[in-house]
């Protein structure tokens, strides 16, 4: 059996869960430390299934959204602490409402985060938020089986690649689960964040107990790496533009090799709903209401317009029609992949297992290439502004 390239597997284990000899494991290579699976040839009957139910090796077909939204909670708390609009809270929320299970990503032991499946309104607080770091599915898969067993209905809020894992295992249940997925840059592995974790917990003689990628405190959308210690103290607080774990993972630099390659980064979308932060608001039509805390709601399918429309109507939720092109237009990533950069090619060269001391080499370097150009191209800039005054006085 042949499995998915590194170029194009997305570490969903789907192929590990559909296994029926259990044979397939993942490993981290040795040139970035990045899972990709393995199989065990000498239990392997080469049924196949693993290749069939891989989303990269047999892509899903997306479809152009229905409705466009500009959203956000009517819960001024839960938007405050949300990482846009909070749109996926209550869509948790209106879900255990009407007794369905719900699926999100949460931090467990050590900082990994694994997709969960719970009945809890304490979970939605898990849930919350983003999380910058790679999510395994590797347990989640068996809780959506039983609940589907047994007749449950499930909402699932995941990744692009997550949600095409799911549709493909559970090609037969569809009817019974919500898929949302969320408008995805890319995603750095788990021992990127170990490595960053460990070297700021020597760097500052503390033991981090809480990590939030977009901390409320500062404002989500500022996007606020802070630590907090045992005591609840938060002793590191830092935006996107000078932290060194900030900088990898929103300037593109380490992520999967899949993520720059990636099939469901475009406009046709594979989900009932699709989330994010609304990007490019007003670039199509006039907009006469704050563009801050705000959530791009991408409408994919009917039972996606209804589950949405609900909402509106019981008041969870203020969703403002907006042109479908316009999200498209605000955000790449609802065009292409995210695009490896001059910082991403140096960081692969300098790249020798050490996460911390190679991304901060190639931050300095990004940062003074970035001063450089801007001093290059200012005589080009100060001369189109005379001719723009020079034009304007005539």
């Amino acid at each position: 059996m042949k499995l998915a390239s590194k170029e194009t597997c997305t570490g969903c284990n789907a192929c590990a869960y559909i296994c029926p000899k259990k044979c397939i494991s993942f490993k981290n290579d040795e040139t970035y430390d990045i899972a990709y699976p393995v199989i065990d040839e000498t239990q392997c009957i080469n049924c196949g299934k693993c290749q069939k139910v891989c989303p990269a090796l047999n892509p899903l077909e997306g479809v152009t959204p229905l409705n466009a939204y500009a959203a956000w909670s009517f819960d001024s708390e839960e938007r405050s602490t949300s990482a846009s609009g909070g749109i996926a809270t209550e869509i948790y929320k209106y879900a255990l409402k009407n007794g369905w299970s719900i699926v999100g990503a949460a931090f467990c032991e050590d900082f990994k985060v694994h997709l969960e499946l719970s009945n809890d309104w304490g979970a939605i607080k898990k849930f919350k938020n983003s999380k910058y770091v790679f999510s395994s599915m590797a347990d989640v898969f068996y809780e959506i089986y039983q609940k589907l067993t047994f007749g449950g209905k499930v909402v699932v809020i995941a990744l692009p690649c997550q949600i095409a894992a799911i549709r493909k295992i559970f090609h037969k249940n569809l009817d019974n689960l919500l898929l949302v997925d969320l408008v995805c840059h890319g995603i750095m592995p788990y021992v990127y964040l170990k490595q960053y974790i460990s070297y700021m917990e020597k760097s500052f003689h503390k033991k981090v107990k809480k990590l939030t990628f977009r901390d409320p405190k500062g404002g989500t959308q500022n996007y606020f790496l802070s630590l907090y210690d045992q005591e609840g103290n938060c002793f590191y607080s830092s935006n996107k533009l000078k932290d060194s774990y900030q900088f990898a993972f929103h300037r593109m630099v380490a992520y999967r090799e899949n993520c720059y390659h990636c099939y469901y980064a475009n406009n046709k979308r594979i989900s009932d709903i699709t989330l994010g932060d609304y990007k490019g608001l007003g670039l199509c039509a006039p907009c006469i209401f704050s563009k801050e805390k705000v959530s791009c709601i991408l409408v994919n399918t009917e039972k996606g317009k209804k589950y949405i429309n609900e909402l509106a109507e019981n008041k969870s939720i203020v969703a403002e029609n907006r042109p479908i092109e316009e999200p498209i237009k605000g955000d790449s990533q609802l065009r292409h992949p995210s695009l490896k950069s001059f910082s991403r090619r140096l960081w692969e060269k300098k790249y020798n297992g050490d996460f911390v001391k190679s991304t901060q080499y190639v931050f300095r370097i990004s940062k003074y290439r970035k001063d450089l150009l801007w001093i290059c191209h200012l005589p080009k800039r100060i001369f189109r502004k005379i001719l723009r005054i020079l034009h304007i006085k005539k």
